[in-house]
């Protein structure tokens, strides 16, 4: 399965003053632990309509009920830390087993045509060098926090855990020349990031619903 380009993405996760380095990752970094890859499902429209993305070069992609939303997608147990030279350990658990999918054909250049929408890539890109989303039939990886705890004053209770950005929507592409439009569907992940949170201290006000549903499943 080729390899998306890298996508140079950030996230700091902050909840009731202890903070972790966040790691990141990009589509097409997917970890030795994760489920092997699953067949991307496809449109079952006639087969010179589902064609018509790549018969029709220069058209125009219209997106609408687009969604972008940060969730969590894996969680470990809560670990006891007294030090703050301590890292969190528990192996994250995934909670997510539903991996990219596009129904349509000519999933390269719909996924181009998307990372281009949600500013991940370039529209000029050379859509064989990756859109910056998850390919088809991958997951999105369960990313370690990386970096040491700070504003540790004593033990803790810590709960590490997973999240990406989930990103959907229905898409219509109608060729320049006319002719009956074709539509699809698109699900998908772009980045994502590994974060922690002190089960002994309340999540702040700014916390993620990520950083929140850790704590309700592991806290």
């Amino acid at each position: 399965m080729k390899r998306t380009r890298a996508v140079t993405t950030a996230a700091v996760m902050m909840a009731a003053g202890l903070l972790i380095g966040g790691c990141t990752s990009t589509p097409g970094d997917r970890g030795a632990d994760d489920p092997a890859p699953a067949r991307s499902s496809a449109a079952t429209a006639d087969e010179a309509v589902a064609r018509e993305p790549q018969a029709c070069r220069g058209g125009t992609y219209t997106w609408f009920n687009l969604r972008q939303d940060w969730v969590i997608n894996g969680v470990a147990d809560a670990q006891h830390v007294t030090t703050r030279s301590a890292r969190v350990a528990k192996p994250i658990r995934r909670l997510r087993t539903d991996p990219v999918t596009v129904e349509t054909e000519g999933a390269e250049a719909v996924l181009h045509a998307l990372g281009a929408r949600v500013g991940l890539v370039s529209a000029d890109d050379d859509p064989a060098e990756g859109s910056g989303l998850g390919e088809p039939g991958t997951y999105a990886p369960l990313d370690e926090p990386l970096g040491r705890l700070s504003d540790l004053r004593s033990s803790a209770r810590l709960v590490s855990f997973s999240y990406f950005k989930l990103i959907e929507t229905d898409f219509r592409y109608t060729c320049a020349g006319g002719g009956q439009p074709v539509v699809g569907h698109v699900s998908t992940w772009g980045p994502s990031g590994g974060g922690a949170v002190n089960c002994d201290e309340p999540l702040g006000k700014d916390a993620s619903s990520a950083a929140r549903e850790a704590v309700r499943l592991s806290c």
